[in-house]
């Protein structure tokens, strides 16, 4: 009887406690252009939110975003690394032509030509531009991979973090604080900028 008391308060206590953010399921299908929802199965739409209204999605399963923003990304320059709280999480796989957002990635996430998010979690594959604020696994882009916090490895034409624990692979590789090596044909971190291999 014991036990079945506590197990009852703690499943009252985690409805309580996820309550502001799962006010709604989705089984098998739904879109995430919803507010505090959890879809499980397959989730779709065609852009991100942004708005100022709290809203919070979590896809569990794959998600689906065409056509994404797309060039509208590349054009910002790598100013769309999100900073803010995270809105929205996908655990599994994302598909898209670009998604940008408060964008939590734990899994796989591809987009076409670019993607910019608050957590990669996992494997980050872009088609020319991946900008994630913390990336912790595996960042692979044509151009450029940018992240602030980076654990793990990144893959490109060009790779820059503030803050590098890992690898970073490319033909220019930046680093503002290092904690592993750079592989390129010119790579800089604070310590000192050199051809070829440089480590900290």
């Amino acid at each position: 009887m014991k036990n079945l008391t506590i197990t009852i308060i703690f499943l009252i206590s985690i409805k309580v406690l996820c309550q502001d953010f799962n006010e709604k399921t989705r089984y098998l299908f739904g879109t995430f252009h919803t507010q505090n929802t959890t879809i499980n199965g397959i989730s779709v739409g065609a852009f991100p939110e942004f708005n100022e209204k709290k809203r919070f999605v979590r896809t569990n399963g794959i998600r689906l975003e065409i056509p994404g923003l797309g060039l509208v990304g590349l054009l910002a320059n790598g100013s769309l690394i999100r900073k803010e709280e995270t809105d929205e999480i996908i655990n599994g796989l994302n598909i898209s032509g670009g998604t940008m957002g408060n964008v939590s990635f734990n899994g796989i996430t591809l987009a076409l030509l670019v993607q910019s998010g608050t957590e990669n979690n996992g494997i980050a594959i872009a088609g020319l531009w991946n900008g994630i604020d913390k990336s912790n696994g595996i960042q692979i882009a044509v151009l450029l991979n940018e992240a602030t916090y980076s654990n793990g490895i990144q893959i490109a034409l060009s790779n820059s973090t503030e803050y590098m624990t890992g690898i970073q692979i490319g033909l220019l590789n930046k680093s503002k604080k290092t904690k592993g090596i750079q592989l390129g044909l010119w790579n800089i971190n604070e310590k000192r900028k050199l051809p070829i291999i440089n480590w900290n």
